[in-house]
């Protein structure tokens, strides 16, 4: 009798399956028959959902995701491997205690999901590269030889490239990471610098002030001669240009004899008094203000136009892309012409930029190791736009049960803010260097404009002496021919 009652029971689960599998099929054929709205489609899913047998699956199911999104380590020890990198992943307390960037994130991370971290201080120096031997895409080097290896649980630096899930999986990502290229720049002195100490729209003022002033003090004096009789010589408006201009540039005043509006004068010379100090006050910053010209402005116009060469981390994704790229030209060009370099260390590679004396090298360098390391022997500045860029994140061992519980927990960080906050605060703290503040002595290029001018000046005077000497000869000799 119970096998009998056993037997029915499974008997009436499976037609209540038959039935709902049925439904679910001619519903769905006919959504595609009829072509009904996406909304009616749902509702129809939604009523077989509503089946006990298919409700009790679908809670059960739920209730496993949910088990391992919102696990509970327990103080769980948890392996974290890494080599040392300044700012980035920092090792204390006899290598018990990590911090800087990543370093911070996991730190965050255990406390939030209540897991100990067990840091393991490595003496490799990258992540490893794939084994060039092996058919299957393998890794045997490196931080992701050791996770394939199952020797530990957590990378926590790591750039998602797709043929290092062959090692790894990925959690979810950290932010995006851009990758320039960072050289010296050529510093030049400005040689314009007086027409840029004010902008157009000023010396345009100026020229309408003086204009406007040179009116007044014209209608001034010829007022006053009408007035007043012949007690003074009628002058010409140029004259006024002429004195309105040298009141500008802070010379004598005009003799008495021109008899002017005391008004006026005051306001002439508090205006001429105002535009020499503005511009005194800007001299000396714009005289020694040097500019930056970069030598290229893209990678292509760095393979075409110039001879530098690419120098790139050993392991880093400008290794990988330049070594192995095939869809672009430029970076088959870089490797086929013997103009990228491989070092090993970030200091290598700055050495390499600033101290080469023969050859000119350009780092081929992340966003964020240029805005957490800083300059460190000579300042480095981005040329033109990004390159490429890549998603950051950390690497976890393969089939980990509970990868979800980091997914959310990384999710959590990052809408609440702290992720952001983490970031902006070690971007900020570059490495400061002592560079020596050398005073450079003003060079002629730098008054080249002022004794040109000057130059131009001389040549106009003489030339107008020359014309007025050869009008005066002229007038004498006509003279003299007319009374004869």
């Amino acid at each position: 009798m119970c096998l009998f009652f056993h037997l029915s029971r499974r008997t009436r689960l499976a037609r209540d399956i038959l039935r709902s599998w049925t439904i679910f099929q001619r519903n769905k054929s006919c959504d595609n028959k009829q072509s009904k709205p996406q909304s009616k489609r749902w509702r129809n899913k939604a009523a077989v959902i509503l089946i006990p047998v298919y409700a009790k699956l679908q809670q059960e199911r739920f209730e496993q995701s949910r088990a391992l999104e919102t696990h509970n380590f327990q103080l769980q020890n948890l392996t974290l491997t890494a080599f040392e990198e300044p700012h980035f992943l920092d090792f204390h307390n006899n290598n018990t205690k990590i911090s800087g960037l990543y370093g911070a994130v996991w730190n965050l991370l255990s406390e939030s999901l209540n897991f100990t971290l067990q840091p393991v201080r490595v003496n490799v120096n990258s992540l490893g590269a794939p084994d060039r031997n092996s058919s299957v895409l393998t890794f045997k080097t490196g931080l992701l030889g050791i996770i394939s290896r199952n020797e530990t649980v957590i990378i926590p630096k790591i750039e998602m490239y797709e043929p290092r899930l062959a090692a790894c999986d990925f959690v979810m990502p950290f932010w995006l990471n851009r990758f320039y290229l960072y050289t010296r720049s050529t510093i030049v002195h400005d040689d314009t610098w007086m027409v840029k100490i004010f902008s157009w729209q000023v010396w345009v003022t100026v020229l309408l002030m003086h204009v406007l002033l040179s009116v007044c003090i014209f209608l001034a004096e010829n007022i006053l001669i009408r007035t007043y009789g012949t007690k003074w010589n009628y002058r010409p408006f140029r004259d006024f240009l002429f004195y309105s201009y040298r009141n500008l540039c802070n010379q004598s005043i005009i003799p008495d004899y021109f008899g002017r509006s005391k008004m006026l004068e005051v306001s002439s010379g508090l205006f001429s008094y105002v535009m020499y100090t503005a511009y005194s006050a800007l001299l000396f910053t714009y005289i020694t203000r040097r500019v930056s010209i970069p030598p290229f402005d893209s990678l292509d116009s760095l393979t075409t136009k110039t001879n530098y060469k690419i120098v790139t981390l050993k392991g880093s994704v400008g290794d990988i892309a330049f070594s192995k790229v095939n869809f672009s030209s430029t970076f088959v060009q870089i490797r086929t012409s013997e103009r990228l370099a491989i070092a090993s260390t970030t200091k290598e590679m700055h050495t390499l930029v600033c101290s080469s004396q023969n050859e000119k090298y350009a780092i081929y360098q992340g966003q964020d190791e240029y805005l957490t390391t800083g300059s460190i022997i000579c300042y480095l500045m981005p040329i033109g736009e990004a390159c490429s860029s890549i998603w950051m994140g950390s690497g976890i061992v393969k089939n980990f049960k509970y990868k979800r519980t980091m997914d959310l927990g990384i999710l959590k960080l990052r809408e609440v803010g702290l992720l952001r906050a983490i970031g902006n605060h070690w971007r900020d703290q570059k490495a400061t260097f002592n560079f020596e503040d050398i005073q450079y002595q003003i060079e002629m290029q730098q008054v080249s404009l002022v004794i040109a001018l000057a130059c131009i000046g001389v040549m106009i005077a003489l030339i107008i002496f020359m014309i007025e000497n050869i009008v005066f000869i002229y007038k004498i000799r006509h003279s003299r021919l007319f009374l004869s």
